[in-house]
This record gives structure tokens, sequence and C-alpha cells, in this order.
């Protein structure tokens, strides 16, 4: 999990995370009317069904940082208690496990790689757990983290205490290795033009982002700054460039912007040129959370770095005038997540209100007298996590609640459905139930 300057965080446009789980809602009308029309909170909670879990287990919490769906051949990949276990989907019986082995890190069809605590990358069978190969991939115990990605074919490994490295994925040999890349709160960016991006931390502020010959490991160029990535368009490198005076406590209001984009060549490293978006008067304690490119609209949501109740959603034109003040939504309450395909979605107080960008028709969610921590849409469900330590699953289309598990967590990962099951990944535990009969 990278770390972000004090509380900042950048996530690319596809990606829209509330502790962790993304949400998108499709679009669908809602008035005034239909608002007025719903019940109290206290109303709807004490109406809401509790549902039993088809199953549940103990996890070590890994698998809430990836937003990858750990599921193949009919088997959830997870670890617990240090090992590795491949459960049926349907019954959460254990098909095979594999001792001192951690969450996975890469599935496919037919393989699961994963990380050892002992530093060795490790490929097995994913029908049978049989091992197939393993390597030493680090020579230090994996004490502050260790991760691998499979891009365009080739298998990727990346070592918090110093070096990247490639491996084929077939055979586990090793196709190059630089350990003069430090990579410590690191991660992979990923592959543009033939050039392979990685960044990690310069000091905990700052950000460092290589570029690396994707053949041979051979680093092309490096920037630093107190950046972080936005997207990659056009043969540019996009990343948000936060004023320094954010990191230097100043006793006096700075003058600066509200968003600065830094355009990098992707072939040299060198930077094009930077877009300054809205003049404001003091940026000393401005915070960003969420920026998000998509198409020729970018959206941000910024902040207070010492209001720790939420921030608004502002949406500007790429390119616009620095002048030009951008939309704003904040009349819809504090961001919660999106948009995507033109749904965001906003709390007002405990109330969730998901608003289609292009037009303003919104829709009510029902649930309780709790802050969300998380929300995510998935087919024609939107699932919520409460502070409240509920879980929440409701109608996309109606905003109304169907039922409610308990699970006690404050963190949720990426949820994903099959066979009509919702599968929910906490901190601590994974809870298999069954999806009410109006959203299968």
């Amino acid at each position: 999990m990278n770390y972000l300057p004090s509380i900042l965080k950048t996530v690319l446009s596809s990606s829209l995370l509330v502790s962790g789980a993304g949400l998108f809602l499709p679009s669908a009308p809602a008035t005034a009317a239909n608002a007025a029309a719903s019940p109290s909170i206290t109303e709807v909670v004490d109406s809401v069904p509790t549902i039993k879990p088809l199953w549940h287990d103990k996890a070590d919490g890994l698998g809430i940082y990836s937003q990858k769906v750990p599921v193949s051949n009919g088997l959830f990949y997870y670890s617990s208690g240090g090992t590795l276990k491949a459960a049926d989907l349907t019954t959460g019986k254990i098909k095979w496990s594999y001792k001192k082995g951690s969450s996975p890190e890469i599935i496919t069809n037919n393989s699961v790689f994963f990380i050892t605590y002992e530093g060795y990358l490790v490929k097995v069978n994913a029908q049978t757990g049989k091992l197939l190969w393993k390597v030493k991939a680090a020579k230090n115990p994996i004490e502050i983290g260790a991760f691998a990605e499979l891009v365009n074919g080739v298998l990727y490994f990346r070592n918090e205490h110093g070096g990247i490295a490639a491996y084929r994925p077939d055979t586990g040999k090793k196709i190059w290795e630089n350990k003069d890349i430090p990579m410590y709160v690191g991660s992979i960016v990923g592959l543009y033009d033939n050039v392979f991006v990685v960044s990690s931390t310069v000091d905990n502020r700052r950000t460092q982002f290589f570029g690396l010959d994707p053949a041979t490991g051979k680093r092309l160029w490096r920037i630093q700054g107190f950046f972080n990535f936005v997207a990659y368009r056009d043969g540019d490198l996009i990343l948000r460039e936060y004023a320094a005076a954010l990191y230097e406590a100043p006793n006096k209001p700075v003058q600066g912007y509200q968003m600065t984009l830094t355009h990098v060549d992707i072939k040299t490293g060198k930077v094009k040129n930077k877009v300054n978006y809205n003049s404001i008067e003091d940026v000393s304690r401005l915070g960003n959370y969420f920026t998000s490119l998509q198409g020729s609209y970018l959206y941000t949501v910024d902040g207070s770095l010492d209001k720790w109740d939420g921030a608004p959603l502002y949406r500007f034109m790429l390119g616009q005038e620095t002048s030009s003040e951008p939309k704003s939504y904040e009349e819809y309450g504090n961001w919660l997540a999106g948009p995507v395909n033109n749904m965001a979605f906003f709390q007002k107080d405990t109330q969730i209100t998901g608003v289609q960008v292009n037009n303003g028709h919104i829709i009510s969610y029902n649930g309780p007298d709790s802050p969300a921590l998380s929300a995510q849409w998935i087919g024609k469900g939107v699932y919520t996590g409460y502070e409240n330590g509920y879980f929440y699953i409701m109608n996309a289309e109606t905003g109304k609640a169907l039922g409610k598990i308990k699970t006690g967590a404050q963190q949720y990962g990426k949820l994903f459905t099959a066979n009509g099951i919702l599968y929910i990944q906490t901190e601590h535990d994974l809870f298999a139930i069954s999806l009410p009969k109006e959203l299968k």
C-alpha cells in the first residue's frame, strides 16, 4: 500500500476508492417526490432484514489492498494465519492450502503467484496448489514488503528493501534485475510506449519516478518532486504537483493554485509543460484526496487538512484558463466516491446521495444513522460499509435497503459477486452471502 504525503491521495480514473473500495452506479432518474417519500432512517433500519453468511473465515487482511478479484476455477484465494488457502466459492470448503503462503499477488486461470516471508517468489497450480517453481527473490526476510505484478507477460518483482527484477512466469527464470532502483513505498506505474515506469518515495514527502528499459531494466531517466501519478496520455506522463508550502508549515498564507498538472515526456523524463488550475489565496493547508482524468474532465476532491469531516468534489476542463473556477458539487455534501459513467456519490450527515454529474439527477440511498466507510456498485446493487460495524445491501436504482450483516469491520476491500453470491473482504474476515432475489 503506497505512502502518500500527509493525507494526500491521487488515484487513477478507473479507480474510485473509499477505504480501499470503489463505487459506481448505473444511470437512473430520481425526482424530488421520490426523495420526499423516503421513510426515515429509523424506520428503514428497523425493517432491514439481517442476512446470515453462507460461509465465513478469518483472513490476514492483505487482500483488502488489491483491486484484483481473487477468484479462478470456482475457487477463492486468500491467506489466513500465514497459510494460503483456496476455498470453494459456494461452500467455503478448503480445497487446498499452502503453509507459509501469503496473500496471492497474481491469479491466472492456471496459476497462483505469491511471496513468502522468507523472500521466495512462488508459483503453484491454481486447481491443486502443487508447487510449480519457487525462486529466492529477496535476500532479506520480507519485513517491509515485496510485491509482484504481471505486465505484458512478464513477472515483475519489487522489494521495498530496494530493487526491482523481471522473471519469466512460466519457468521463474530471472530476465534482469536492477538493484539500484529504490522501491521503498514504491509502485509499478505501468508500461507506456515501451518505457517501464515505476515510482517510490524520496523522503516520505517527495516522489521519484523512473523510466526503465523493459528488456534490460536499465534506467532511462528519473524525475522527482511533490508528485502523484494521474494518467498517461499521448506520450505524456501526467503528474499532479503539490505546492511545496504544504510541507514547509509557513506562518502566513501562501498564494498558489488549486491544482497543477505537470506533463512529462515518457521517452526522456523531461518536463514538457505545467498547467495551473484556479488561483487561490492560500495553499499551505490544502489537501487533495482524489484526482481523476476522465476524457476532457478533471475531477478533484480538495479541502483543508485541518478538517477531517470530508471535502467536496470539483470538476475542471482539461487545459482550461487558470483564472476559471471549477464546477463545484459541494451542494450535495462531501465526496464519497466517483464519478464513473457520470455518477458520483456524496454524503451529507449520514445520507448517501448518488448524482448524475452531467444532469444533476439524484438517487437517495437508505442506510443507518452512521457515517459510511466504503461503497461499491456491482450489477444491480450498491454495497456500503458503515462505522457502526454494519454492511448494507441496497438496490442501485431505488436506493432501498434490502439486507444487512454485522461485520464489525472498519475497512473493506474490493467486493465481487459470482453465482448470486456476494463476497466481502475486510481487514480481519471474509464473508460470503447470498444476494436478495431482486439483485440476482
